[in-house]
């Protein structure tokens, strides 16, 4: 089964600590490539030098089973959560919101925002598989960017998790990788 990987394109967007949001959503996304290979899946990714019109274009002609575009969201420096958004009366846009969902929501530290409804964003309506956005929480507070540099790997792992179920996939957890997050937070607490 293929999927699409599209990491937010945004490379002027700065967070609070001054990276940028194409940066970041980046890691997120070479740490979810290799999950969602390691289930079974054939993966196709953006990357920095695409457009998002060349991503959509891309997804479009794979012909792929979902199209999942990873973001960080900007408001007003005080907002927080996780939302995600799919195009309205798309019954297989909702399923693979409310899959993601599921394993974002418990994640994130703060009180989620929600599946949404868009009709103008372009990959939402433009894209032929059903297509989700998803804005893992707000970048352009201090504590909103902390948490996301700091779960690169919890946050791909739940987008993983959700396509899978989305797919009607099983989700094999990495051992090596597991191993890895257990030594770093063993290693934080000394």
């Amino acid at each position: 089964m293929k999927v699409y990987i599209s990491p937010s394109t945004q490379e002027h967007n700065k967070t609070a600590l001054g990276n940028t949001e194409e940066n970041i959503m980046h890691k997120i996304a070479d740490e979810l490539v290799p999950l969602l290979k390691n289930a079974g899946f054939e993966v196709f990714k953006g990357e920095k030098q695409d457009t998002l019109a060349q991503m959509v274009r891309q997804s479009n002609l794979l012909n792929v089973a979902c199209h999942v575009a990873i973001h960080s969201n900007a408001h007003d420096g005080k907002s927080r959560g996780c939302e995600i958004f799919h195009f309205p009366n798309s019954a297989k846009g909702k399923k693979l919101a409310e899959s993601i969902y599921k394993y974002m929501e418990p994640l994130t530290p703060t009180k989620d925002r929600g599946i949404k409804t868009s009709n103008v964003y372009y990959e939402l309506k433009e894209t032929f598989a059903p297509a989700v956005i998803v804005e893992v929480d707000f970048h352009d507070t201090i504590e909103g960017a902390k948490w996301i540099e700091a779960n690169i790997f919890p946050i791909a792992e739940a987008i993983a998790k959700g396509i899978c179920d989305y797919c009607g996939i099983s989700y094999k957890t990495d051992p090596y990788k597991a191993a890895i997050i257990e030594i770093k937070k063993i290693v934080a607490k000394l």
